[in-house]
């Protein structure tokens, strides 16, 4: 049946209302933001003014007001910067708000398409439309950090078991609830350009142990000290100026050793210290979540003290980049040592807090990935949570099921159920009837329900099962193989995969099987196939336009036919995309052909114009 039109309007009324809102903001601190730059240019004029008229005059009094106008000067600076912020982060809330009025009626503003997650001969991404300029990925998408995306993607490549996908509907549902809190995680993350980047060469840091010899001598990081008490005896006359100098020449060579190691620390960190603020800050929210499932629960014990930890390793590799700023080097970095005392602090640090950052990093990821199922479900209620449970064998049911793809205007729902391992059904019909947009119907609605998402559906049941697809094999000139020789290896996988036994069943969708072969070929083929994967651990769907395999299936207990059919009314072609049971009897090749001015005569050839 055709879906009726979807019931978007609370949740397009609080993305419009939230845009809105965003807009008044924004302008506000705009506003605000150009006020006190104003004023900034005020305090510096009168500073400039001031110390003119006190070097014309003389007279100390004057500068007394720079010292009064320089410190206003400073907190003007720092509200502008804040001002900056709170616009900047209102700008990210109106393009957020317009991306999620635009995914409503599918369309998808944002660039990210996932297919760096593309996996090679994955079982369905391809097959699926898991990722891509269109895509189910871009449908959910919510991440702005490269650990959320990932972990999105492994989501969307890898379903859970049921006790998992029950937990992350629970935690969905309770994420939901909060959509504000969603989209401040979003802007937040878009506030740091530096969010996105990969943490890796700070997990690599953190893995690497210190050089023995180098942490020995930290204890020299204490050495100004005594260049100290020297400075102190020699602008009391006590020592020369010499041994002041000599002093300071201890420091280079204290600091020449430590030079190559901090040069290939602070190269490899570059910005290090900005994306760790920014992590630091998306965790400051997590940890303040007001969420109470279960899955959450367990995260949120593990991210205790997160953000201010990486907070603080963020400061510290930001201090360790003041050494390139050579009036910093010349006049706080050699005196004090500066590298030396920031490299323990890091050390220190690591030692602290090593074992931990895997597990703040994974709670970050999964947080993010969880905020895209959540707002996946508010943008649409009509959607319903599955049930994922265990059984004995392969189970799916449906009712109104519908391609989360296909804008809900057009979308045309069937009523859909298999029960059994060892099942398959076949799915006959005419060109362009719609057997392939059901198998991906299926396909894409189980992929969800495994990962914790909600379905576009009226009820949907199922049992974990590994989805596996054979839609789109193509020929390699890579690897010199055909199509149909792909399409044979693709099999060769299934029939692999049919044979783990300790497994979910698989539920495999093949679209047109052995179709670059001849016709008494395919259909031995097919039936040989589909014979065989009687006796595995898997069930599926079959669609071909083969109808004497259709009229064997019928005589074999463990198919079912079921068809999509087009008819010809006034001269032209309807499609009503239902699901009909028994097997296709209509066929529109030559109607088709005619259309597109291929006529076929009585004697099978064309007939002229």
């Amino acid at each position: 049946m055709k879906n009726a039109e979807p019931d978007h309007s609370a949740s397009q009324a609080f993305f419009q209302i939230q845009k809105e809102k965003a807009i008044a903001a924004e302008q506000k601190e705009h506003e605000r933001f150009k006020n006190i730059a104003l004023l900034r240019l005020a305090a510096f004029a009168g500073m400039v003014i001031l110390a003119v008229v006190w070097n014309k005059t003389g007279v100390g009094f004057w500068g007394i007001g720079i010292l009064i106008l320089l410190p206003t000067f400073l907190i003007l600076m720092r509200k502008q910067q804040d001002a900056r912020t709170n616009r900047n982060f209102q700008r990210n809330l109106v393009a957020i708000n317009e991306d999620e009025l635009g995914r409503l009626d599918l369309r998808f503003k944002r660039p990210d398409t996932g297919a760096e997650f593309r996996e090679k001969d994955h079982n369905y991404s391809d097959d699926l439309d898991i990722f891509g300029e269109y895509s189910l990925f871009k449908l959910l998408n919510r991440t702005r950090t490269a650990e959320g995306s990932r972990r999105l993607a492994n989501w969307l490549k890898n379903p859970a078991d049921a006790p998992e996908v029950t937990l992350r509907q629970e935690a969905s549902a309770d994420f939901s609830r909060h959509p504000e809190r969603i989209q401040a995680w979003e802007a937040t993350a878009l506030l740091h350009e530096h969010a996105a980047k990969h943490v890796g060469q700070f997990q690599s840091w953190v893995a690497e142990t210190f050089p023995a010899p180098l942490r020995n001598t930290l204890l020299w990081r204490w050495y100004p000290l005594v260049t100290l008490v020297i400075a102190v005896l020699y602008f009391t006359g006590i020592v020369p100026g010499i041994a002041m100098l000599a002093s300071l020449a201890i420091h280079l060579f204290i600091l020449a050793r430590y030079a190559e190691y901090v040069k290939v620390l602070a190269n490899s960190t570059t910005s290090m210290g900005r994306t760790l603020t920014a992590y630091a800050e998306l965790l400051q929210k997590a940890e303040s979540a007001p969420y109470h499932s279960a899955w959450w629960q367990s995260r949120k014990e593990r991210i205790a003290g997160s953000s201010a930890a990486l907070a603080t390793a963020g400061n510290l590799f930001e201090k360790l980049d003041y050494r390139n700023n050579p009036y910093f080097a010349i006049f706080v970095g050699i005196p004090t040592l500066w590298d030396m005392h920031i490299l323990n602090a890091l050390e220190n640090w690591k030692a602290a807090h090593h074992q931990h950052l895997t597990d703040w990093l994974d709670v970050l990821a999964d947080t993010e990935a969880m905020n895209s199922l959540a707002g996946h479900a508010f943008a649409n209620p009509e959607y319903i949570v599955p049930q994922v449970h265990d059984a004995s064998e392969a189970t799916v049911g449906a009712t109104s099921l519908g391609h989360p793809l296909i804008p809900a205007a057009k979308r045309i729902s069937n009523n859909f159920a298999m029960q059994g391992t060892g099942k398959t059904i076949l799915v006959t019909g005419s060109n362009m009837s719609g057997k392939s947009t059901f198998l991906r119907t299926i396909g894409l609605n189980l992929v969800l329900a495994q990962m914790g998402a909600v379905v576009s559906a009226g009820a949907f049941a199922c049992s974990p099962v590994r989805v596996f697809s054979s839609m789109r094999t193509q020929d390699s000139l890579e690897e010199s193989t055909s199509s149909f020789y792909a399409e044979l290896k693709r099999l060769r996988k299934l029939l692999l995969l049919a044979d783990e036994q300790q497994r979910a069943p698989v539920f495999y969708l093949l679209d047109e099987i052995l179709k670059g072969t001849n016709s008494a070929d395919r259909h031995r083929g097919a039936e040989a196939l589909v014979r065989q994967l009687h006796s595995k651990n898997a069930s599926g769907m079959v669609s071909t336009h083969d109808l004497e395999l259709g009229e064997w299936g019928a005589t074999e207990t463990y198919i079912h036919n079921f068809h999509f059919r087009s008819d010809v009314e006034n001269g032209q072609l309807h499609f009503d995309y239902r699901l009909h049971e028994g097997i296709c009897r209509s066929f529109n090749a030559s109607e088709l052909m005619r259309m597109m001015g291929i006529a076929i005569g009585p004697d099978k050839t064309p007939l002229a114009h």
